[in-house]
This record gives structure tokens, sequence and C-alpha cells, in this order.
């Protein structure tokens, strides 16, 4: 080491303890001498050469690892070297309270920038021009901003003629300081002034003439705390320093050829309101350690993991050197060197303790009341949030400036994060747990003081400012965000009061709220919503959070979650649910349909039994109910200034709405079968149409006047869309496996053949040159507008794609199928970005948000979903409440009925004692769709829409054991046993009927031949038969040993949807879509009779016992009773259902008949005297809920309780 001179380094080492031998071994390593060069030299072995040289890297205190232990300790020398100088009459530096940087490691960006800024960064020009007056370095307390400042000035210290370094941390005044900076640098007389001006325009003449450096570090110690005000800006100046705000004015704004650098926690306003690109005034704004840089102090400590805990580590702590530095001594010293037992132990307790809690306490002392407010509200929201969002939450009466003041001041200290390309505002992990665990503490002492207070004590808002301040969940949040709410606030603020109250918490909460009813401050705030939210929390580990009977009247109830929670004969009267969340009716039957408004502002669902709903996008309420249509609504259409809607439905019509106000202004009639597709052309003057029966039409969209009927397809017309630049041009796709071009004048220009299926969507790009199409072949495919080529087509689906559309800047598509995936794929090169799961049903329908960066999915599983465009992420989930009943069945001793449904649940109803048991699979996932008794042993199958057959035996109600039987690939519609028990026949969305050895579950035999899906499925009395029917229209009798086919009987028009053998075995009935019954000679095929009465399709039948009658349930919600022998209808069960029936039996003795409807009742009824019995009834979530006299809810949320339950009374 050249440059350090050999008695600097003896002086050194004789002060460390280093001995004679050692310091002989360690100036020649120093000289860069190799081991065996060493050992030679002083004559011993290099063993001895690495003990002499370890001693004395260990006397100097090297502890880093590996090889780097010279080149640290050469630093540490030369360092200390440079510092020493003034002391030994250099009087150019003066490094004060500077900190050793001989450690060192990254910010090679940051150190490069500060350069720039302090020597200049011209090349070959006057890099004097460039140079910065005045340079800030700013950052939370333990980010190594005085680290990085002293690490700078000794790189560029030979740039400068002065260099002097001081600690503003004992807040000394300007005048002491200003007296040290003169005193040092050059030019200084005996004799300073007295006065700071003076002095400041000293100090200004002497950096005129010469080249200085100055560093203060701590400028965060003169400026003033808003600790216990209302209001305070960061980087205001205490009182009595206000003068130095004035020395970084004029030393930023005058010219000189020095340079002034700070430190500091906050930003002094003087530095933020000089600062600019291309001003002489710079602030660094310093962030954690990057990943790498982090990893480097956790290693150099000797820790051990791997790079994901590492990286881990490092996230939780956001790369604060610091914070690492204190959790790299405490894994160290306490966890074994072992980073995964430190991670193991702080996500079970918190990862802010000892002096990184003090670090962060000093400077949340330093908050204002509002900084803090915003403080909390950050940690509550969890992810980043809009400005706009923290207003929803602070409303301040005075001024909103006053939040964005706050907001900006809090930035100026550091403290939180402000995402460049979204605006967003966030805080760092660390700062948010700590603010967490502050709410968390307050909360828990106020809910203490609340639960010990006694009766008559008075009370006062500032005991539950807290409590009715902060919504501790936000129920319309995102899910993950509320999910996270709850786990990581609630759930411990209920851990700590049950180690106090243990099992009488429940009770003292509710006792609670007798007390709080009518205490003027709670009428607004979040207290009665916290206080149920922690209720709901309380019964977290149950199914379902039970609150049945409670009395929240007259409350003021905001942001409760209560959608999966019971609220039987709950009475909410006069209570205000502003912000709270309830369980939704989606529809009696499938989200056919979504699509977001054009403005963003709202999203549409449409529903299998003709209702249509708004959604505000912001929060997903729902804000308005269109009813008009009578079935399925098939698609949505917003107009593009988002005031109407236009919807097409299976009842033949197509209604457009006016979306504010819900009113139906025009409903187009002209079409002869269902409208499956709906669009606005570009300029909203004109909705297309397509539909079951082949054609498209144009109307004109402000009178509803059909303007041109497009007839040039052979079949239904799934889809239509507009041109987005081209009003005139349009597109349709079909069941005939095409797509046509057209113009709007209904001349067709051009036919797109491709696809060997049926084709279910087709959309433009944005830009109108590239058309998507996807179809029944289970492909996407590309076509270029202008020459009409498929020029690419997209696998991955593994069934039917139903949907296909475009992101609004036109680089991703998304399509979504029968296979229940979204896929995203890059529009440009067809790479599949990412697959969507999460749906348990066919996905029907997607929408991307305007802004693109959101997507919208509906499917059979009465969900709405939310993705994240970009990642995938699941954002949110809009479940729907399914009730409707789809089976129902007999008992062999006819004392019980079983029905099954939406819900996944089958009931077990026992007649006599009005009561019934409930059976459910935890492990099984969507909608029941028929259940069976065997007639021989206690079991009961079931099929659903998770392709799967259950057996559950009977025997043992209170445990009852299921076995599932698997191998269908789609839908199980129909369960059945045969008349001994043995066998058990299904049949299946997936083309098949499967035969199943019911004693060993082993599937027998496979049954392939409908075109179609098979929705039922009936064994003949003698066990040898079974007949089958389905979507193809077909009835099939198949001989149950062999598997073959034996006939076909094809004389419906549309889905045969049930079937059933008579008693005798000689007449087998079949119920269709076509609106018939029809009896059929089982020996010959032969159609005897077909029975016409009902007004819907029909969709179940069954022969009495004595085979004389047979009843036939349909769409139009009755239940008819025909005689057999001649086809005369003899009665019509009315007046028990409000939709369509879905199921019916006889019990064994032919006396009682059950139906089971989409409106989710099950009905028991007389046969003899066709009059209805009684309901089978269970209470629905909200039964009896009582929401007279409440507000903030709208009346759609108002209709949607109803259904479940609530009742309103009039006033």
């Amino acid at each position: 080491m050249s440059n350090i001179p050999k008695s600097f380094v003896t002086e050194m080492a004789t002060q460390q303890g280093v001995t004679r031998t050692e310091l002989e071994a360690l100036l020649l390593a120093l000289d860069d001498h190799p081991g065996a060069e060493i050992a030679k030299t002083l004559e011993i072995s290099e063993a001895a050469v690495r003990k002499r040289l370890g001693e004395s890297y260990k006397k100097f205190r090297i502890d880093v690892g590996g090889n780097k232990k010279l080149t640290h300790l050469k630093q540490k020398l030369l360092t200390a070297y440079q510092l020493r100088q003034p002391e030994q009459g250099k009087a150019n530096l003066d490094w004060g309270e500077a900190v050793d940087v001989v450690d060192f490691c990254g910010r090679e960006t940051q150190l490069a920038e500060l350069e720039d800024w302090i020597v200049g960064d011209a090349e070959g020009r006057d890099r004097a021009a460039n140079r910065c007056r005045l340079v800030a370095v700013l950052g939370i307390g333990g980010i190594g901003k005085t680290t990085l400042a002293a690490r700078i000035a000794q790189k560029v210290q030979h740039q400068f003629e002065y260099l002097i370094w001081r600690s503003l941390r004992n807040a000394p005044s300007l005048n002491d300081i200003l007296a040290e900076l003169l005193k040092f640098l050059p030019g200084s007389e005996p004799d300073l002034p007295d006065d700071e001006n003076s002095r400041l325009l000293r100090l200004l003449q002497v950096l005129r003439d010469h080249r200085c450096l100055i560093i203060l570090d701590n400028v965060e110690s003169i400026l003033r705390s808003g600790e216990g005000k209302d209001y305070e800006r960061a980087g205001e100046y205490k009182d009595g320093y206000e003068m130095y705000g004035y020395l970084f004015k004029k030393l930023g704004e005058a010219a000189h050829q020095s340079c002034l650098l700070l430190t500091s926690r906050e930003k002094p306003k003087d530095a933020a309101a000089l600062e600019g690109k291309n001003l002489p005034v710079k602030v660094l704004q310093l962030d954690g350690l990057k990943p790498s840089e982090a990893r480097l102090i956790l290693k150099d400590k000797g820790l051990e993991g791997s790079e994901a805990e590492l990286s881990e580590l490092v996230d939780r702590y956001s790369g604060n050197p610091l914070a690492l530095k204190i959790v790299a001594t405490t894994i160290y010293n306490l966890f074994n060197n072992t980073i995964a037992e430190f991670l193991a132990q702080i996500k079970q307790e918190t990862a802010v303790y000892g002096d990184i809690r003090a670090l962060l306490d000093q400077q949340f002392e330093r908050l204002s009341n509002l900084e803090k407010r915003v403080m909390y509200w950050l940690a509550i929201n969890r992810d980043p949030v809009l400005l706009t969002n923290l207003r929803d939450d602070i409303p301040i009466p005075e001024s909103s400036m006053r939040l964005l003041e706050a907001v900006e001041s809090l930035s100026r200290r550091s403290l939180i994060v402000g995402a460049s390309d979204s605006g967003k505002l966030s805080q760092l992990p660390v700062i948010m747990e700590y603010m967490t665990e502050q709410l968390i503490e307050e909360i828990t002492a106020e809910i203490k003081q609340l639960l010990e207070q006694s009766e008559d004590a008075a009370f006062s808002w500032k005991k539950l400012r807290f409590l009715n301040s902060y919504s501790l969940v936000k129920a319309e949040a995102l899910d993950h965000i509320r999910r996270a709410q709850q786990k990581e606030i609630l759930e411990p603020i209920k851990t700590k009061l049950l180690d106090l109250y243990e099992m009488d918490l429940e009770a003292q909460i509710r006792r609670s709220f007798d007390r709080l009813r009518g205490q003027p401050f709670i009428k607004k705030g979040y207290a009665i919503g916290n206080l149920i939210n922690l209720l709901c929390q309380m019964q977290s580990g149950a199914p379902q959070a039970d609150l049945s009977g409670r009395d929240f009247s007259a409350l003021t109830i905001w942001r409760a979650y209560l959608k999966n929670v019971k609220l039987q004969d709950t009475s909410f009267t006069n209570a205000d649910l502003s912000g709270s969340v309830f369980a939704e009716i989606l529809g009696l039957a499938s989200l056919v349909s979504v699509q977001y408004s054009p403005n963003g502002q709202f999203f549409a669902t449409g529903v299998g039994d003709g209702e249509i709903r708004l959604w505000q996008a912001a929060d997903n309420k729902q804000i308005q109910l269109y009813k008009g249509h009578t079935a399925w609504v098939w698609a949505l259409a917003f107009s593009p200034d988002s005031k109407r809607l236009v919807s097409g439905s299976a009842d033949h019509t197509i209604r457009i709405w006016d979306v504010q106000t819900g009113a139906c202004l025009h409903t187009l009639s002209q079409h002869s079968g269902k409208v499956y597709s709906v669009a606005f052309s570009p300029d909203g003057k004109t909705i297309a149409s397509g539909s079951e029966d082949h054609t498209i039409k144009l109307w004109n969209a402000s009178s509803g006047e059909c303007l041109a009927t497009l007839k040039e397809h052979t079949n239904w017309v799934w889809s239509v869309a507009f041109n987005p630049i081209d009003p005139h041009r349009l597109v349709s796709s079909s069941a005939d496996g095409t797509i046509k071009l057209w113009d709007s004048h209904g001349q067709c220009l051009q036919t797109l053949i491709g696809h060997t299926s049926q084709v279910y969507s087709v959309r433009f790009n944005p830009n109108g040159q590239i058309l998507a199409s996807s179809s029944e072949d289970q492909t996407v495919k590309l076509w270029d507008v202008h020459t009409g080529q498929c020029f690419e087509t997209l696998k991955g689906h593994s069934k039917k794609v139903y949907a296909v559309r475009f992101s609004p800047d036109g680089k991703t598509l998304a399509s979504s199928g029968e296979d229940r995936t979204i896929k995203l794929w890059n529009s440009q090169t067809s790479e599949c970005l990412r697959t969507l799961t999460g749906h348990i049903s066919q996905v029907w329908s997607i929408s991307f948000s305007p802004d693109g960066r959101s997507l919208l999915s509906s499917s059979d599983d009465q969900a709405v979903r939310l993705w994240d465009a970009t990642s995938g992420k699941l954002l949110n989930v809009l479940q729907g409440y399914a009730r409707g009943v789809y089976a129902v069945a007999f008992s062999a001793d006819g004392q019980t009925v079983a029905s099954g449904g939406d819900d996944n649940i089958v009931r077990l109803w026992d007649l006599h004692h009005e009561q019934h048991d409930i059976l459910q699979d935890p492990k099984s996932k969507g909608r029941l769709r028929s259940v069976a008794f065997s007639q021989r042993e206690p079991l009961l199958a079931t099929g659903g829409s998770d392709y799967t057959v259950r057996l559950w035996d009977l025997r043992d109600r209170q445990n009852t054991r299921c076995k599932a039987l698997e191998g269908h690939t789609n839908w199980v519609w129909t369960v059945t046993f045969s008349h001994d028990g043995r066998l058990l026949a299904s049949s299946s969305e997936d083309r098949t009927i499967r035969l199943w050895d019911v004693s060993t579950g082993r599937c027998l035999n496979t049954l392939e031949g409908h075109t179609h899906w098979v929705g039922t499925v009936a064994f003949h009395p003698n066990g040898q038969i079974l007949a089958s029917g389905g979507a193809d229209g077909n009835v099939k009798l198949w001989d149950v040993q062999t598997g073959q086919c034996l006939q076909t009987l094809a004389d419906h028009e549309e889905i045969v949807w049930s079937i059933a053998f008579s008693p005798d075995g000689t007449t087998l009935a079949s119920g269709s879509k076509d609106l018939s019954v029809k009896l059929w000679d089982v020996a010959t095929g032969k159609c005897l009779q077909t029975l016409k009465e009902h007004t819907k399709q029909i969709y179940a039948i069954a022969f009495s016992p004595d085979g004389q009658t047979l009843a036939s349930a349909s769409g139009d919600a009755t239940v008819k009773l025909w005689h057999v022998s001649d086809g005369v209808c003899q009665d019509t069960l009315r007046r028990g259902h409000s939709a369509a029936i879905r199921a019916v039996a006889f019990s064994p003795n032919g006396t009682l008949l059950v139906s089971g409807s989409e409106d989710g009742s099950v009905q028991l009824w007389d046969v003899k005297t066709c009059s209805r019995l009684r309901q089978l009834k269970f209470d629905r979530i909200y039964e009896s809920m009582d929401i007279t006299g409440v507000t903030g809810l709208t009346e759609a949320q108002k209709s949607s309780l109803k259904a479940l339950g609530a009742v309103e009374l009039e006033k």
C-alpha cells in the first residue's frame, strides 16, 4: 500500500493489539505478496501465515467472509488515514462526525448520479455549468443516507479545495454552524460578525472564491414535528431555525462554485421549491437496497439460507440496510444463524421489534393527526390506492386540499410511496406492519374499555375514537384485500380479546350494542360495523357465521361484510347499512352474459331467468334491476355513450333500456327465434341482432324500427359485431360453421370458412383489420379482414370455446369456454400468456374494461369473476346465492323426500316431523342435477356439474359416508338405480351413459350413440333395457347386458329432458323442449300419443305407481296430471311455484306428489284432491330478516335481499 505510510500502518496495528510477528506477515500481505512468498520470506509455513493474518483481521474487526478480508482491511486503513489528515496539519478536510464507510457496498447507480450532480456530468464541455449548488439525499430512517453521503464525499473529495462535515442531530443554531464553517474555511477573520445574515453573506463569498463541499447531516432535527397537531406540513422549520431555510434558499439560488450536500428524513420546503430537472438543486430519494446488494449484508454476516429465503427477508424489510443489519444480528445471536427459523417466527409474531420499532416510533411521533389518519388508512387498504380512494376514507369538512397537503407531507417524510405509472399511494411492508400493529393496539384497548365500562358510565367520542373512525374491514373491497384485512387486522384483535374474555366475549359485545344505540357520535362512524365484523370473525372456523335473531335495529352499520352470514330473524329495522355487503341474487339460473359499459363505470349481467342487473364497477354495488324478459338473456351491449343498454333473449325479443332509470325504451319482437347476440354500431345509431331463426336484423337504435334482415346463414346466428372504425361493416358467426362479413345494406361481402363446427363468437380487433373467432371445434382463429384468410389457429382449450374478445389496445385476446377456463393470448405472437382458472362450470361470457386493466367473466356456476388482465390474478368474485331445485325423489318407504339443486346440498326431508338433514361433500363444487334412492338398500345417488356421481350410505345419518364415482368428463344430468339396486346408470353432457356396479363403484360399460349431451336415463322394470334421451332430440333403448342400442325413437323436435317407464314396462314416456309429452310402445317403438297443453318446455315426467296417471312438470311453472289411457289432462297443479318446475316424483303409494322448482321451493301435493299440502321449506340465508326502514341500500339490493328471505314491512 504505497499510498499509506508504513509507519501509519504500524501505529494502527499496535493500537489494535497486533503482535510483532503478526505485523510482519500483515505488512507483506498489504503489499500484495502471495501467501507462499510470505512464508518463504519469514521462513514459516503457509498455515502459520494464514493463522497470523487471521489474528490480524480479527483484531481489526474484519468479519467478512472469504477472500474479501484483505480488501476490506486496505479500505479501512485508507479511510482512517484520510480522516487523520486534518489532525496532521492538512486543514482542507474536516470530517467531523462522518461515519466509517469501509464496509460500504452497492448503490452504484445512486453514487454515479450524485457524482454527476456534485462534480458535473459534462464530458468535453464546461463541467462547472452542470454542477449542482445544493443536493439533498432523503429517505426513511436507516435507509443509508448518511453512509451514502460519506461515501460520495470520500469519492469526490479531491475535486474540492475544502470539505467539511457537520451533523445537525442536536439541532445547533444556524449561528453556531456558520461560525464552525467560517472558522474552517479560508479567509476567516478572528472576529466573526454576530448576526446570522452577515455570516451567511461571508460564507457565500467564500463559496464563490473557493470550491468547497459542505455536508450537513440529519437536517430533519431542525424541522418541525407534527406531534399533537391536527395539521402540519413536513419540511417546515422549528421556531428559531427559520434562517436555515434562508441558508438553503440562498445557496441554491445564488451563483457559486461550491456544493451543499444535505441528508434528511424529511424534505426541507426550500429544497422542494428549488429542485428541478434543469435546475442546480437536486433531490435524491433513497429507496431500499436492491436484493443483490442487500443480500451482501446478510451473507457478510454469515447467515445461512436459500436465495428464496434471503429474498423474502430483504422484501420483508424493504431493503432497509439498518433494519437488515439489526435483523442479521438477531438471526446470528438467537436463531442459530438460520434465516428460515427467523422467518417462521416473524410470520407468527411480528417483523417490527426492538431497534426497528424504536426507529419507526421516532418517525411516527413526528406526524400530525391528519398524517397519522392517512397512514392508518393506507395500512387498512393493504394495496396501493388512489388519492380519490383516500378521500372516501377520510372526509375532511374544512378542505379537501388538507388531505393533499398531508399526502405531500408524508411523501416528504419518506413514509409513503407513490407509483409513477398509476399514481397510487402505498407503504413499504415494514411500515405497513408497524402501522397495523399500532392500529390493533389502539382498537383492542378501546374495545376492552367499552366492555369493562359500567352500565351507567357516560360515553365520550374519544373513548372509541379509533373504533369509530377506521373501518377495519372494507366490505366492498376486492376479495384478496378484504381477506387480508380479516387476517391481518380482525384476527389479531379477536385473539387478544379472547385471551382476556374467553367464551364470554361474544355475549359482552352483543350487550354493548344496546349501550351504543342512540349515542350521537356512533351515527357517523364504523364502530358498530367493526364490532359486527368482529363477531363474524369469531366464527371464522365455521362453514358459515350465524348472527340470526340479533337486534341491530336503529344502528349505523357501515361496511359490515355479511355475504356468507346467516341472519335469519335478525332485525335491521331503521338501520343505516351504507357500504355493507350482503349475499346477492344474481338470478335463478346461469349467468349467461356480462358486459362493461364503455365509460367503465358499470357492468351488466344477464341471467337465465330473464333478469338483467346493473352493477357499479368501483365497488360491485347492485344499482339497477331490469325486468321484462321472460327467458335467458343471452346477449348485452351498451351504447357508445353508456346511456342505453340493449339485451337479446331466448324469449325472441330485444329490449333497449335506459341505463340510469331502468325503463324499457323499446321492445323489438320481429325475430322468430332466440336472440343470441346484439351489438351497437360505433356511432350508436344502429343495433344488430343475431338469432336462432338464422337471420341478422339491423335496427334503428332510436326508434326501434327494423332496417334490414340479413338471411344468408343456414343455421343459428350465434354472434354479431360491428367494425369499430366503420359503422357500415359488420361480421356474424353461425352454427353453420361460417363467418360472414356484411355491409349495412344487407349485402354479404365475404364468407370465411375454416372452422369445422359451430362458430360461437366473432370480434374485430380495435383497428378493424383482424377478426378473431371461437368455435365448438375447440379453437380460436385469427383472420385477415381484407383477404378473408385465416392466418393463425390458437389451440389450447379442451372443449367448446364460447367467447372471444380483444383488449382495447388489441395486444391481448381473451377466450373462454366449456372447459371452465379463460385464456389470454398475445394477439401478435399467438402465444398463450395465461390460463385463468377458478370457475367451476362453463364460462359463457367475458368482457374487458375500457382501460384494458380488468377482465370480467360470467359462468354457469352463478359467479362473476374479476381478473387483472395483465397478471391474470383473481381480484374479486361476485358469487350469487343459488336456490333452484332441480331434483326430487321419494325413498322406498315413502317417509323421506330427497331434493337437490343449485346450492349443491342434498336435503333429506322427514315428512312426518317436517325437518330435514343435509348431505354435502366438501370436495364437491357446483350444482346438483339429479338425486335417486335405491329401492333395495339405504343408498342415495347424486350427480351434477362437477362431473362426478356420488353414492351416499344413509344407514348412519350422523356420519354419512360418500363414494365418488369418476369417469364422466362433463355434467352428470341424471342418475338412476336399477330396480334390483345392483346397477346405477348415469347420463352426461359428455354424450355418454355409464353403467356402474353399485357394490364396487366400478364402471361396467360406457354407452355411446347420442350426437349431443344426454339429459335423461331410466331403467326398464325388468332391468334388461335402459332408455335415454338427449339434446339431439332422440330417445334410445339399450340392451343393458351388451350395451348395444336396440332402437332409436326420433319423433321429438327438440331436447328430450325426461323419460320414464310405466310400472308394467309396456309404455315409455318422454318430455321435451318442444312442449310435448310423448307416449311410446316399448315393444314396437311406435309413438302412441302426443300430449300438448303445456306452454313451455317439459322438464320432468313421472308415472304413478299404478301406471294410470302421468305427471309432467314444465317451464310454465305448472304440473299436469294426465290419464295414461286416453291422454286427457285430468288436472293442473298451479299456485305453488313461481318459476320453472324442474323435477317431479310420486310417493310409493301414489297418494303424494313432490315437485322442485327454479324458484327454490319443494312443494308437496295431494294427488287425489290435486291440492298443495305444504311447502318443504328450508330457511334461506336471510329468512325473516327485517329491513324495514333501512337506508344505504339501493332498491336493487333490497330486491335481492327479499329474494333471499328478507322482509320489508309497510311503514
